[in-house]
């Protein structure tokens, strides 16, 4: 009980500090998830804690934030019926974006001679943890793997997504949520909420359609692919 109130209570203060700057300041870079990340490594490694002790001590964390993705329901149910109208839009970009999303990382790891875990590991990261580590373990790859960099991709659109549309001159709020719900993910659909309403419905949905595909279609367009190439070398 100690280990939970020490390990979960200093994690959240630190998040919540790491939020009332961002609502301050604003800037990118003071990402709350970027920032409690980065303090919490260095705390582990300062004071030699070993990350699987910390793990045990954020448990009830860890729980909440799989109930808490549930919530991103919420503005989906709320705005439903501005939605429909976009669902076959949002059923091919997510589509679309998995595949190439996948295409990539495999092609990447094939021409670099990589091997067959670190492959499989790469194979579903733009959806939510949860539903990447399900495909990493049904296609034999490293979980730590898919984890690790199921957050960096997330992180990253957080922090640089919506400057990188920006730069790309799309200036749609529909266009904005598709694009960081099928790439980043719940923590760029986090993004999304706070950048507008109608971002953060749209990367909802897009995030819980990309998230039912990449169960369904990405073990069998990483298992063809494998095929194909073993065929051709």
């Amino acid at each position: 009980m100690i280990d939970y109130l020490i390990g979960s209570g200093l994690t959240i203060a630190i998040f919540t500090l790491c939020r009332y700057l961002y609502k301050n300041w604003r800037y990118p870079l003071i990402n709350p998830v970027l920032i409690t990340i980065t303090i919490v490594c260095i705390l582990l490694i300062v004071f030699d804690v070993d990350y699987r002790t910390y793990k045990s001590a954020t448990a009830p964390i860890s729980f909440l934030l799989e109930i808490a993705v549930v919530a991103l329901a919420y503005p989906l149910y709320m705005q439903f019926k501005d939605i429909k109208e976009y669902l076959m839009l949002l059923l091919s970009s997510s589509f679309i974006g998995i595949s190439l999303s996948t295409l990539c990382a495999f092609f990447l790891c094939w021409y670099f001679n990589a091997s067959a875990e670190l492959s499989a590991s790469l194979a579903a990261l733009s959806v939510t943890t949860p539903i990447s580590l399900i495909v990493t373990d049904s296609l034999n790859g490293l979980s730590s793997v898919a984890a690790i960099m199921v957050i960096l991709i997330g992180v990253f659109g957080s922090v640089f997504g919506l400057s990188i549309l920006s730069l790309c001159s799309i200036h749609s709020y529909q266009a904005k949520g598709i694009a960081l719900g099928v790439s980043c993910h719940t923590i760029g659909t986090a993004a999304a909420i706070e950048h507008h309403p109608t971002t953060g419905v749209f990367a909802s949905a897009a995030m819980t359609i990309s998230a039912l595909l990449t169960a369904l279609w990405v073990p069998i367009l990483y298992r063809w692919l494998t095929q194909v190439t073993s065929i051709t070398i």
